[in-house]
């Protein structure tokens, strides 16, 4: 079988031009990295982004640890309503990088947290959310008991 080398047309068209225009992302990052080696003091006043979260999840806690907080972020996803900054429906990855900054912690994997959570059994799969519903109804009694000492006393 007789190779045929690259003529400007054909099958191989397309595969030449994608890697010239790599070749020149590649070319243009190059440039700027040896304009930041050599002019430093150009890049000095840009400084990173850097987020630390005051907040952390205990990671054992009973409802809230790592499980629970995919829990809700998989409830969350399946709920809808959250876009990325196109307005396009935002992905794990996105919602768990979030959540990570968030929170300060890892799911170290969230595809394997995910898949823990949907393979526990029907009756304990939403342990977190349960206990949030408890908590949100017993709250909510508590005002309402709450309110109506004050609308009694008056």
């Amino acid at each position: 079988m007789k190779q045929h080398l690259f003529t400007g047309r054909g099958k191989n068209a397309l595969k030449k031009l994608f890697s010239q225009k790599a070749l020149a992302i590649i070319n243009a990052e190059l440039e700027l990295l040896n304009f930041k080696i050599t002019h430093p003091e150009s890049f000095s006043s840009a400084t990173p982004l850097v987020f630390e979260s005051p907040l952390s999840v205990i990671p054992k806690f009973q409802y809230l640890g790592i499980m629970g907080m995919t829990e809700i972020l998989s409830a969350l996803m399946l709920l809808g309503g959250i876009a990325d900054s196109t307005g396009k429906k935002s992905s794990i990855i996105a919602f768990s990088d979030v959540f990570k900054q968030a929170f300060g912690f890892s799911f170290n994997g969230i595809y394997d947290r995910q898949r823990e959570l949907y393979k526990r059994k029907p009756y304990n799969i939403t342990k977190t959310l349960d206990a949030m519903k408890a908590v949100l109804l017993k709250e909510y009694k508590k005002r309402q008991a709450a309110q109506k000492n004050k609308d009694e006393k008056r």
